[in-house]
């Protein structure tokens, strides 16, 4: 696993400290079979498929999100080893991921956590992330998809297993604007990012994959790059707060001055993306 995990808190002691002892939801069976064959080196379509089918939803959720507006699918994907054959055994991984994940997060609403809300600025970043993957690095937009989808998976855990000490920091946040990592680090000696960071351990997410989570508010990994796009999109906030335009206004400035994409690019794709990552929430939950 990645080295800095050499340098920081034990990850399983550290998850288990921050969620208060809550033992990490396993991703059901056929998730970590299916992720198994992904990643065997040996493995073909099929065998990745018939992992795949024996859980009927999960093979519907797949489908549907290879079908999505966010992967911008030409023809429409009817079964699953055509899924494979199109979209390749690197983009189904972050797909089965993200199925995963969402399937394994708390499904209710506590103080400061609205999970409706959640999930679509979540997806809303995934999305966006995805599109300016296309001018920064095309051919990490898969990933950059997962990352951004992600990036705030710790937040529902965190809400929901200490609502009396984590709610009041959600909803300072969301009322006030404002650093979530620096709030979060005046009450724990951790953000949520370096939680998800150790999430991402527990799951055996690819690496890549962990080091953009765990970098996307500037934490930087050793042979790891950040991913401008999934940096770009933390700036969003979540849709029905106060600052949504202030963070759609730091995203725009800092890709322009940092990275040298004109403001008009990055405007022309916010409101596509945001429709599909609309419509991609309404699939995932």
């Amino acid at each position: 696993m990645l080295s800095f995990f050499k340098k920081k808190t034990n990850p399983k002691a550290g998850l288990r400290k921050a969620l208060r002892g809550y033992s990490l939801p396993s991703f059901p069976a056929a998730i970590m079979q299916t992720l198994e064959r992904i990643r065997d080196p040996n493995a073909c379509a099929s065998s990745v498929a018939e992992a795949l089918s024996v859980d009927p939803g999960l093979s519907v959720r797949v489908l549907r999100l290879a079908n999505s507006a966010a992967f911008s699918a030409r023809n429409k994907v009817e079964n699953l080893s055509q899924a494979i054959a199109l979209v390749g055994f690197s983009q189904l991984e972050t797909m089965v991921l993200s199925v995963g994940v969402s399937g394994a997060m708390p499904g209710q609403s506590s103080p400061g956590y609205d999970a409706v809300r959640f999930w679509r600025a979540s997806a809303r970043r995934g999305v966006l992330a995805h599109s300016l993957a296309s001018i920064l690095c095309p051919a990490r937009g898969s990933e950059c998809f997962t990352a951004g989808f992600l990036q705030d998976m710790a937040v529902p855990l965190l809400a929901a297993q200490d609502p009396a000490q984590y709610g009041p920091i959600l909803e300072r946040w969301h009322t006030e604007g404002g650093d979530l990592c620096k709030m979060e680090r005046e009450v724990y000696d951790w953000d949520h990012a370096e939680v998800a960071t150790w999430m991402c351990h527990e799951w055996d997410f690819p690496e890549n994959i962990t080091a953009a989570i765990g970098g996307h508010h500037g934490a930087s990994y050793d042979g790891y790059d950040p991913l401008a796009p999934v940096s770009l999109v933390a700036w969003l906030r979540e849709d029905g707060e106060e600052g949504g335009d202030i963070g759609l206004n730091a995203l725009t400035a800092e890709a322009h001055s940092r990275w040298g994409i004109p403001m008009g690019s990055v405007q022309t794709l916010i409101e596509p993306s945001f429709e599909k990552g609309d419509a991609l929430a309404r699939l995932m939950l």
